[in-house]
């Protein structure tokens, strides 16, 4: 291996202010995904009418070029040189064009038909995809950079992950209470469609911001971390293809990338869905659903605060599983319960509270979940390294980040093709839809999604890399760069 410096054991030990540095920049993509789940989707089809199997379809067509930028981003940014090192061209390359797709993204022009609304959907949600990728990608693999220690880089996926919760929980309350607030011609604000261009322009602006600060507060680490390793080849979807067939063949990685396919389907369509089915299914005022943002905020807190403890006493992978377990049976009991009588109904007093307490325990699963993912992850680059002799985190992240934007992009197919089938009323208000079709809006958001996170969970069980193992790894390749610097 032909390395300009030592892998990621010879990095000093980051400051705490530095981590914080790092972890703002998740707020980028903690604010970007809450828009696109759960306030883009009921946008175009509830306020500007698009057809829900259009407004599917066109997250859809962004997955395609995902498919190719998200790997083909890590492989640009493995092999990257230069002053700014591998990671910081492309974080602040992102920042520009980042903000300015998102806007707009929520401002197509007056009088567009299906057709047109539907183009217009697409081109931006690429763009701000791609430019998303080009920050989060490198982003993402220097976060595995800052640290080899087992436990250590779980601290460091949990702080991240509290900037993230931090973005996505502020999205939603500045966008239910302040932007999308009621007003008496919209007594329901999500329907006023002239309130969500302020709100995208507020939202890219923090965006722009939060990756400036993080690339700048980052930016001098550059000369302690990994370089390019020799050996790669030239820049290019030749090189990609052959990288990702070298991901894959890594046991480890691969019962990984498909259990995210199944586990973002379901994620992709639940939030999709999630704005339909707080208004209309449980027939929740704003300040109600904003109280749903405050119990989800605690519980991922929760969440993280133990979810390295977890990783000590139980290690990452019984974590994870566990973690996705409960996610999946708090995600989808609700309307499961309702559908048989065993549910409060939407006039109870007890209907708030019960909702509250399983957003909070599904949102604490989720972040043990979570963290436990983004650490196991960052371990199965050691593994790589071992066997290939490169430092290839951008890659790994790069397919991984694929995996997850493309699942959750078919689970807005699926969604919007649901609303459609379903044959779901658009421009309506609260309690005018038929009974019926909530029921089957029910019955699919939670039941029949939960599957898929069954079938998830079968792959993540092959996952074979735990604690000793990664001990191992990290002696061999330690006696390895020994070798190699003698």
């Amino acid at each position: 291996m032909t390395d300009d410096r030592p892998a990621s054991a010879s990095v000093p030990r980051v400051s705490r202010g530095t981590k914080y540095l790092y972890a703002v920049g998740r707020i980028s993509e903690g604010v970007k995904g809450r828009a696109f789940e759960f306030f883009l989707f009921f946008y175009y089809v509830q306020v500007l009418g698009l057809s829900g199997s259009l407004a599917g379809l066109a997250v859809g067509v962004a997955l395609l070029f995902d498919a190719i930028t998200d790997p083909l981003a890590g492989s640009v940014s493995d092999g990257m040189t230069g002053r700014l090192g591998r990671r910081h061209p492309m974080m602040y390359a992102s920042i520009l064009p980042l903000g300015l797709f998102f806007y707009l993204l929520f401002v197509p022009p007056d009088g567009l038909g299906q057709y047109a609304l539907f183009g217009w959907l697409c081109v931006f949600s690429v763009l701000t995809r791609t430019a998303m990728t080009l920050f989060q990608v490198p982003y993402l693999s220097l976060g595995a950079e800052l640290t080899s220690n087992y436990t250590e880089r779980t601290g460091i996926v949990a702080i991240r992950s509290v900037f993230g919760a931090l973005g996505s929980v502020g999205a939603l309350l500045l966008g239910l209470n302040l932007f999308l607030a009621p007003t008496p011609e919209f007594p329901n604000g999500q329907l006023n469609g002239a309130a969500y261009p302020p709100f995208a322009l507020a939202m890219s602006l923090i965006m722009m911001l939060t990756v400036l600060i993080c690339a700048r507060g980052t930016q001098h680490l550059v000369p302690h971390l990994p370089q390019a390793s020799g050996g790669q080849g030239r820049i290019g979807l030749s090189r990609m293809f052959r990288e990702l067939r070298e991901a894959m063949g890594n046991g480890a990685f691969r019962s990984l990338f498909i259990g995210m396919m199944f586990l973002y389907i379901v994620l992709g369509t639940h939030a999709a869905l999630s704005l339909h089915m707080s208004t209309y299914y449980w027939e929740l005022s704003q300040a109600q659903i904003s109280s749903f943002v405050v119990s989800g905020g605690i519980g991922y807190l929760a969440g993280l605060m133990v979810a390295r403890r977890f990783h000590v006493r139980f290690d990452k992978k019984r974590a994870f599983v566990v973690g996705l377990a409960a996610l999946g049976i708090f995600g989808a009991i609700g309307p499961g319960l309702r559908e048989i009588s065993l549910f409060p109904a939407n006039d109870s007093m007890l209907l708030l509270p019960t909702l509250q307490l399983l957003v909070f325990l599904t949102a604490f699963a989720g972040a043990v979940a979570g963290v436990s993912g983004g650490s196991m992850m960052a371990d199965v680059a050691d593994s790589h390294e071992l066997s290939s002799g490169r430092r290839q985190e951008g890659i790994f992240f790069g397919a991984a980040a694929f995996a997850g934007k493309a699942a959750s992009a078919f689970g807005h197919m699926i969604a919007g093709f649901a609303i459609d089938i379903i044959g779901f009323p658009r421009h309506v208000e609260p309690g005018t839809v038929a009974p019926e079709m909530l029921t089957e809006l029910g019955l699919f958001y939670g039941p029949i999604m939960a599957i898929g996170m069954v079938v998830g969970i079968v792959y993540f069980l092959r996952y074979d890399l735990d604690q000793h193992r990664h001990a191992e790894i990290l002696a061999t390749l330690a006696a390895r760069r020994k070798a190699a610097g003698e």
